[in-house]
Parts: C-alpha cells; sequence; structure tokens
C-alpha cells in the first residue's frame, strides 16, 4: 500500500510540474493600429522565470516571413504576480496588413494577431473638454462621435512625443473622462484606437 500511495504521489507530482512548465504565460496579447504607429500588449502570467522575449513583425503569416522588431534579453516573469509589457513598433507598414507574435524564451510562441494600417488615420473625431484644462477641475472629458459603447486603448503624450501613460478606457454614450491632476503646465496629446480606427486630439493644462 505505502508503494501505491508513493506512485500515485509520484505521478500526481510529474502531472502538475508537467502542467505549471507548459501553462500558457503569455495572456491578453493584442496589437492596435494608433496613428502610423502599432502597439503591442501582452501579459507574462505568474510561473517560472524566461530568459526574455521577442517581438515579431512579418507582413505575410508564414513562419519564415517573420522578423524580430524587439528582443528583451534580461530575466522576465514572476512567481506570484503577472507582468505587463507594452511595446510601440514606429515603422509597421501602411495601407496594409501586419501581423505580430510574441515569443518567450526559449519555451512558448504566442498565436498571431493581426492589424491593417491605413494611410490616414489622424482625422480627428476626438473632442476634449474643458480646453484649456485649469484649476477648477482635474477631470478631462473625451467624446468621440457615434462610438457609442466601446473599449478604447491608447497612450498621453507631451508635447515632446514622449508617452507618459498608457490609456485603458470605455466609452459610454460616446464619452469617457481621465483624470490629468499630475500633469504640469503645457500642451499634450491623447491617441486612442478601438481596433479598427484611432482618434487623437490636443489638449492644453493651464493651471
Amino acid at each position: 500500500m505505502r508503494i501505491t500511495n508513493l506512485y500515485i504521489k509520484t505521478v500526481v507530482f510529474f502531472v502538475i510540474l508537467t502542467a505549471s512548465v507548459y501553462a500558457q504565460r503569455i495572456q491578453n496579447f493584442n496589437v492596435f493600429a494608433a496613428g502610423s504607429v502599432v502597439g503591442v500588449k501582452f501579459t507574462i502570467s505568474p510561473g517560472t522565470s524566461c530568459s526574455g522575449y521577442k517581438i515579431w513583425h512579418s507582413l505575410d503569416s508564414t513562419y519564415f516571413g517573420f522578423n524580430p522588431i524587439y528582443d528583451y534579453p534580461g530575466i522576465c516573469g514572476a512567481s506570484g504576480t503577472s507582468e505587463d509589457v507594452s511595446y510601440t513598433h514606429g515603422s509597421p507598414a501602411v495601407n496594409q496588413v501586419n501581423y505580430y507574435k510574441v515569443e518567450l524564451v526559449p519555451v512558448e510562441t504566442s498565436a498571431i494577431r493581426r492589424v491593417f494600417v491605413p494611410i490616414d488615420q489622424t482625422k480627428v473625431k476626438l473632442f476634449i473638454y474643458p480646453n484649456p484644462i485649469g484649476e477648477i477641475s482635474d477631470i478631462l472629458s473625451l467624446k468621440i462621435s457615434n462610438i457609442g459603447s466601446a473599449k478604447l486603448v491608447g497612450f498621453l503624450y507631451n508635447q515632446f512625443g514622449h508617452k507618459l501613460r498608457e490609456l485603458d478606457l470605455m466609452t459610454q454614450f460616446d464619452l469617457a473622462s481621465i483624470n490629468v491632476y499630475d500633469l504640469n503646465d503645457g500642451l499634450y496629446e491623447v491617441w486612442l484606437t478601438d481596433g479598427n480606427q484611432a482618434y487623437s486630439s490636443k489638449f492644453i493644462v493651464r493651471r
């Protein structure tokens, strides 16, 4: 009986170990066009550390068509917490479909995601108010015509084009809002996309 129990425990241990090693670590992998760039976002779920990750890009979905556009050589992933990763591809091919995949070195490669990047995504359909925003309120209201209720992701940039914050919003009746309490006086720009169309507009902070 002792041998049987030991055997069962050993089998269970190796099943759990195998599941943890080969469990899918790349979660929430998504790509989206924002103007002339493509945002890449994914999450590395808790588990053993990986030896870096690579982001691959292609203009077709075949295995041999992909080239690495970003190679992170450091240790990634943690045993107890998820790790969110974001990357901006600054030179996708415009007016055609771009393909992306993520590789956790050396054990896992994600499914392929695709996104079409139009020549012109910069037509302003995003209205920001109050503009300028001053001392009365830190809440900036956003209105996107005829979008209804939709999930939007994007970035907040300063006047020099430096990314200050990632944005993850949900509109209700064309409206959303962001808190800009931490922004100093100056000119800023909001970029948002629903995965099909990008929206951008500038605003001024004047305290």
